[in-house]
């Protein structure tokens, strides 16, 4: 787990430090020495990385796309926190959804940046889940992963497409994209017909005991969207 932890760790640092920081001790030592003043101190610690990173975003209009994103079917604002802990997942790089709990909702640093008080994140916000563990954990967390799994399912796809290219949109109006983008923004298998443009193919290979089903799954050529979608 401590492994887990620390390649978390880099993995924020490195995406989130905008490769500009470095360490220079002697530098520093130097400049202290000879009287000069140190105009700002950046802390690279995951809270601190991550609290530059939301304020970005609050700077930068991408906080208020996603309440407007949580503002569907009553959710309200019960789902911008489950939804910034997604956003630190993707950002730490854990494969696993399920390493949320140990690496980002036992991190009290982590989840009282985000809103969550000192008791919330040791004793958890809610009863769910204790009445099937035989021991409790010394730091709950404020949430469980079904908890955050659940409320991120419950987000609209038109919602998450409007948070996308709003997001798209505001980075373009600020010049962070070059004049021509080349990029692939959704490797997943979304089927289309041979009118769409853009559209490729693919031959995939069923497991033998898929193809055991008659008349449900069989191997061929399926036709597939290659372009992605959502952006605008």
């Amino acid at each position: 787990m401590k492994n887990l932890r620390a390649r978390a760790a880099e993995k924020i640092a490195e995406r989130l430090s905008w490769c500009t920081a470095k360490r220079d001790q002697s530098g520093i030592a130097k400049d202290l020495a000879e009287g000069k003043d140190i105009s700002e101190v950046y802390g690279l610690g995951e809270a601190a990385l991550f609290d530059e990173f939301f304020y970005f975003m609050d700077e930068h209009g991408v906080s208020d796309l996603i309440r407007r994103a949580c503002a569907h079917e009553g959710a309200g604002q019960q789902c911008v926190l489950p939804l910034l802990i997604y956003f630190m997942r993707i950002t730490a790089g854990l494969s696993f959804f399920w390493h949320i709990l140990p690496v980002i909702l036992q991190s009290q640093a982590l989840m009282r940046l985000i809103g969550f008080n000192g008791r919330e994140v040791r004793e958890g916000t809610s009863e769910r889940g204790l009445k099937k563990r035989t021991t409790t954990p010394e730091i709950r967390g404020p949430l469980c992963p079904d908890s955050v799994a659940g409320t991120i399912g419950a987000i609209t796809a038109e919602a998450l497409e409007a948070f996308f290219n709003g997001v798209i949109r505001i980075f373009a109006a600020r010049s962070f994209f070059p004049k021509n983008v080349h990029a692939l923004l959704d490797a997943s298998e979304i089927e289309s017909t041979a009118r769409c443009e853009g559209c490729g193919s693919v031959r995939k290979e069923k497991a033998p005991s898929l193809r055991l089903r008659p008349g449900r799954i069989r191997n061929g050529l399926r036709l597939q969207d290659m372009g992605g979608r959502g952006f605008s």
